[in-house]
């Protein structure tokens, strides 16, 4: 209780900062008063001296030149001065020849004026702030000491108990993998039972399955310290599981987000946070989980990410790239995919792939799209006839009838239709085949092209026949990357080029960096490919073609 008291006491001590504050406002403003007292002694000593030189050698007629050289040294007659200024001001006595005069020094003040408010008005705000600041950090202590009393009270029991609950957490994961599930299989119950039978020990154990082919699952109560085992032990669990459908599955082909936070955080935010920890899982080759905590400092960051990259791209800090397309027949660039660069403030410059799991609303996807292709239009329209461009747009803004009115109107302004091919990801096209088939016919009608990436798996041929507006298939990066090291994966490769001339399309591949893996898509028949091994993505679109 005494400590208690003593904090009450602390905070009382912001009187003390208040009394500090006004006296160095005083002490300042006697400061400026002494200048400004200055200033009009030394002005009246000059003037006093002119005063004796005229004395001597000029007559008194001479008003004109008497007057001039009173307001040359900032002061005026009393006559001339507005009672203000007399009453707050007293005049200086002067000697002219044998009479004497009082003059206002009015117009020195006034000089002065300004620089006495302008520190004033500095030292109130700097008052203001340093109030709020130590009233902030009285709180803090009191709020600290309040705590530190309570549990000094406690029974040592009690005490290990609060400092065990202080190092639990939730832990939320998701998990993605390349590979088709049977279709007689249920997956919410065989991954429910599943990670209930290998998790039971934590209170709350929950999983789901969602419709993107993603599995999510919550864990809690967790130990700090074991959450990276235990991220781990998910991604073994749910590899494991997979293996039942198929042997040969590599650990690579599951990926693995986590993110672990306190008790009361924005579940929003967790979900933001897992799917940026996937994002990179997703990204790099050998790492399969990336493990996320979801604190101040980054709930911070993401709550501003996406009006802040809208802000930029709205401002026009963003660049447009061009990754030129190969065709191994043609020995020349066939086509350029248009890739959006943002320059944001604090992370660099900044590729869609990073931010676009950030941007959420509706208008923001659109404008990002528009601003996509508005500018590769305009890139592509300077170019001549038989120049081609590729654009990704977002899956969302397809099913925007008005997205895909103003699209329309775009393209055929252009004039190069038949110039412009539009990216679609092949498991979304699946996932939408129905619309697709009504909306992007439409759109094909009038001499776009349609690209389907993203492949990394045989395709499923019906209905890629029944919508019949594909032109060219673009094999996914974690499918092509040191594929020559992959029996496995150049066997899907086999079957996705045999595929794809039963439907009379081309195959290209995504990402090649080195001459092995070069050599390795020629050899399984692929048409074309792009990546760092034949051109880093340029700037301008007539480098890249």
């Amino acid at each position: 209780m005494r400590r208690l008291l003593k904090a009450d006491k602390e905070v009382f001590t912001g009187w003390g900062a208040r009394a500090v504050i006004v006296v160095v406002w005083l002490l300042v403003n006697g400061a400026l008063w002494q200048f400004t007292h200055a200033q009009v002694v030394q002005q009246a000593g000059q003037l006093q001296s002119h005063f004796a030189q005229l004395d001597a050698s000029v007559s008194g007629s001479r008003v004109g030149e008497f007057s001039t050289l009173v307001h040359h040294y900032g002061f005026a007659a009393e006559t001339q001065t507005a009672s203000i200024w007399l009453w707050a001001i007293e005049s200086v006595k002067f000697q002219f020849a044998d009479t004497e005069l009082y003059l206002s020094p009015a117009p020195i003040v006034q000089d002065c004026l300004p620089v006495v408010l302008f520190m004033n008005c500095l030292m109130l705000v700097a008052g203001y702030l340093l109030s709020r600041w130590m009233g902030s950090l009285s709180r803090a202590e009191l709020s600290a000491t309040q705590a530190r009393a309570i549990t000094s009270e406690l029974s040592p029991d009690i005490q290990a108990n609060a400092v065990e609950a202080s190092r639990k957490v939730s832990v939320f994961a998701m998990l993605k993998w390349r590979q088709t599930l049977p279709e007689e299989l249920d997956p919410q119950s065989h991954f429910s039972v599943t990670l209930a039978r290998c998790f039971s020990k934590y209170e709350r154990c929950s999983c789901k399955y969602l419709s993107s082919g993603a599995l999510v699952m919550t864990l809690a109560p967790v130990d700090k310290v074991d959450v990276d085992a235990l991220a781990r032990r998910i991604h073994e669990v749910v590899y494991q599981a997979l293996l039942t459908f198929r042997p040969d599955l590599s650990r690579s082909a599951v990926k693995c987000g986590v993110c672990f936070y306190t008790k009361g955080a924005d579940q929003a935010m967790v979900y933001q946070v897992v799917r940026s920890a996937l994002s990179i899982a997703q990204s790099n080759v050998w790492q399969h989980v990336h493990v996320m905590p979801l604190n101040h400092t980054l709930s911070t960051s993401l709550r501003r990410a996406e009006s802040e990259i809208m802000d930029d791209i709205k401002a026009g800090r963003f660049m447009l790239f061009f990754q030129p397309l190969f065709g191994f027949a043609q020995q020349d660039v066939i086509q350029s995919e248009a890739l959006l660069r943002v320059r944001h403030r604090s992370l660099g410059l900044m590729s869609a792939g990073q931010f676009i799991h950030k941007i959420h609303r509706a208008e923001h996807l659109m404008l990002l799209d528009k601003t996509i292709l508005r500018h590769a239009l305009n890139a592509l329209v300077k170019e001549p006839a038989g120049f081609s461009v590729s654009v990704n747009l977002h899956v969302l803004n397809w099913s925007n009838v008005e997205f895909i009115d103003w699209l329309r109107e775009q393209v055929m302004t252009s004039g190069r239709t038949s110039d412009i091919a539009f990216e679609l990801a092949l498991q979304d096209f699946y996932q939408h085949e129905e619309y697709c088939c009504q909306v992007l016919t439409g759109v094909s009608e009038a001499g776009c092209r349609f690209v389907l990436d993203h492949v990394n798996a045989p395709l499923k041929l019906e209905a890629l026949r029944r919508f019949g507006q594909v032109t060219a298939l673009k094999l996914a990066f974690e499918l092509i990357h040191e594929v020559h090291h992959s029996a496995k994966r150049r066997s899907v490769v086999r079957q996705i080029v045999a595929q794809a001339k039963e439907l009379g399309v081309p195959v290209y591949a995504v990402g090649v960096e080195t001459k092995e893996e070069f050599e390795c898509i020629t050899k399984l028949g692929v048409d074309g490919a792009q990546g760092y091994y034949f051109s880093a993505p340029l700037l301008q679109l007539e480098q890249s073609l």
